[in-house]
């Protein structure tokens, strides 16, 4: 069972994504909270609305769903892709009400905004071009081995500008996810996200594959 506390954190950060940050009063958070309407209940818990924004931030940096391991077999890199994608669905639902903050006012907190970038974004990001670098190694490594015989050259996992791609992958998942969010839970193109995941698969696996000489 949630404290009282947790109770105004919960329903201040989602009353703040579903109406935005300013429109939001304190009296609406306490209410929906299960408290009296402007009684300054609020105020034993949280010194301000801004103070209570930065705790759900907090809350949300300290929380979420693990990242896809990057230990998987080779022969399972459209897995190990496809599980990437979704465990991007999964942390943009997980911060859905900071989402929704963000397009709604964030930017009139600047520290905020910046600890969002930092510890939420470049750190997904990074995670993410460690997974494909570590996939592309990998398939290299497989290819080299298979192709020694031969003497045919490789592509090498290094060639490619990981952070870029892994970017490129990010900025089309949040997306996708975001429109979605905004249409009510389905994508105004009608594509699914068993086909979008399909198609990240797709471009994802060319980028990772080892290039022959």
């Amino acid at each position: 069972m949630q404290s009282r506390r947790e109770r105004i954190l919960t329903e201040g950060m989602r009353l703040f994504g579903e109406q935005g940050y300013a429109a939001t009063s304190i009296a609406q958070i306490e209410e929906a909270a299960g408290l009296s309407p402007g009684s300054g209940s609020l105020y034993k818990h949280f010194r301000s609305k801004q103070e209570l924004l930065a705790a759900g931030l907090d809350r949300l940096l300290g929380s979420g769903p693990p990242a896809p391991r990057s230990a998987a077999e080779p022969e399972r890199l459209d897995a190990l892709l496809a599980a990437a994608v979704r465990s991007g669905f999964d942390r943009m639902k997980h911060d859905r009400d900071l989402n929704r903050v963000a397009f709604r006012g964030l930017t009139a907190f600047p520290e905020l905004l910046r600890r969002f970038g930092t510890e939420e974004v470049q750190r997904i990001e990074q995670e993410t071009a460690h997974l494909l670098a570590g996939a592309a190694s990998r398939a290299a490594d497989d290819q080299a081995a298979g192709d020694h015989a031969g003497n045919r050259p490789g592509g090498h996992a290094d060639d490619q500008d990981w952070q870029a791609v892994a970017t490129v992958l990010q900025a089309a998942t949040a997306h996708y996810w975001l429109l979605e969010d905004l249409f009510g839970g389905e994508h105004p193109t009608g594509v699914s996200r068993e086909r979008f995941i399909a198609a990240v698969v797709t471009l994802a696996t060319a980028a990772v594959s080892p290039r022959g000489g």
